[in-house]
């Protein structure tokens, strides 16, 4: 069963202000933004499907957002804990000195955390390890990648509108997917991180709504 979700709206975490959708039983989320331009993103697994417990110490939503009480993504990865955490990929980025300054994938795969700093100079796309099987993940970059030839000037709406529609791959493999039972695409969230605020759009799939919110910047941002 799909867990409920409240769509985005504004929270104080330890002080923070935060955007995001929350997960209504855990009450985490899987992408949050903040009114310094602070972003984070989490997919399902690390690098290929686990094995899943019957229970864990955390839900990772709750990961995500304990992400932003650090002052960037290597103190995090350094001073974090996630022994009993279920394999996660965090994705992070950081507007909060006027530009992207650090973009980072953090990868903890039951075992072990993987840090690696990413090129903010492309466009890219990751799919969950526990959704896809890496050539899946393969196809649906190929995707993506002549998506982005195609279009190389694309505004937001554009690229809102490549991950609300299907591209040709099995129904339970594409960008728009629909997988057994309750399994499918639910929302799609877009954040864009301007210079005096910061805009969450969310798109509810499933009842056909739109929201969005804006968060105004502590500081402008030269995004």
């Amino acid at each position: 069963m799909s867990r409920n979700t409240i769509p985005p709206v504004e929270y104080t975490n330890n002080g923070i202000g935060l955007v995001y959708p929350k997960d209504e039983k855990a009450g985490g989320t899987w992408i949050a933004s903040s009114k310094i331009g602070k972003t984070a993103c989490l997919l399902n697994g690390a690098f290929v499907n686990h094995t899943k417990q019957n229970s864990y110490a955390k839900s990772r939503g709750l990961i995500l957002l304990d992400s932003f009480n650090f002052r960037n993504a290597f103190d995090f990865y350094e001073q974090s804990d996630f022994i009993n955490i279920e394999p996660f990929t965090l994705l992070t980025l950081d507007y909060s000195m006027g530009t992207l300054t650090d973009f980072f994938e953090l990868r903890w795969d039951g075992e072990k955390k993987h840090l690696k700093q990413l090129t903010t100079e492309a466009p890219q796309i990751w799919s969950s390890a526990t959704l896809y099987r890496p050539f899946i993940q393969l196809e649906r970059q190929k995707l993506f990648n002549h998506w982005v030839e195609k279009h190389k000037d694309f505004e937001d709406r554009m690229i809102l509108d490549f991950h609300n529609r299907k591209h040709g791959l099995n129904v339970s493999e594409d960008i728009l997917m629909k997988g057994d039972g309750d399994l499918m695409t639910l929302s799609i969230s877009q954040i864009h991180v301007g210079q005096r605020a910061t805009h969450f759009n969310y798109l509810d799939v499933v009842h056909e709504k739109k929201y969005c919110v804006e968060l105004t910047n502590t500081e402008p941002v030269n995004a």
